[in-house]
């Protein structure tokens, strides 16, 4: 890999990383999912550009919902020092001034806005070996970690 400091000063933000735990209910048999905080990562966050009649000017797209709503879909790219699994979230992305970056702004106190792994891989040098990973990031519909029931 580089030379840590360099890609320190390329990736000058942070994210934090929340792991998918998933328990059963003792009494019901219920699988229930549970999203923990693990650990702040150091990246290098941008919004995807992608063009199309459907998308605006800052990278959200929206697409009518299966009741008639609209849902927003808003990719990121996350570039790290870590492979990125899908079971997990990020939120809490903070640029190089410590200032929130995304957030919700229509819910009460503008919490973080999460995002889900959509998919994640290795980015080589030019002798093969791993440089950094990138992963595409995207807004988790529901926007909470709290306990779901897996039929939700």
């Amino acid at each position: 890999m580089f030379n840590s400091s360099i890609m320190a000063s390329i990736m000058n933000m942070k994210a934090d990383l929340y792991i998918q735990q998933n328990y059963q209910d003792e009494n019901t048999g219920a699988i229930t999912r549970e999203w923990v905080y693990d650990k702040t990562i150091q990246c290098k966050v941008e919004p995807i550009k992608s063009g199309g009649a459907s998308t605006r000017g800052d990278s959200k797209a929206f697409d009518k919902g299966s009741i008639g709503g609209y849902t927003e879909k808003l990719q990121l790219r996350v570039k790290s020092l870590e492979l990125l699994s899908k079971r997990w979230r990020i939120s809490g992305i903070k640029g190089a001034d410590g200032n929130q970056v995304w957030v919700e702004i229509d819910k009460f106190d503008t919490p973080d806005t999460i995002f889900e792994v959509f998919s994640s891989h290795a980015v080589l040098d030019p002798f093969g070996k791993v440089s950094y990973f990138e992963a595409v990031l995207q807004r988790v519909p529901v926007q909470s970690n709290d306990k779901t029931d897996h039929r939700q």
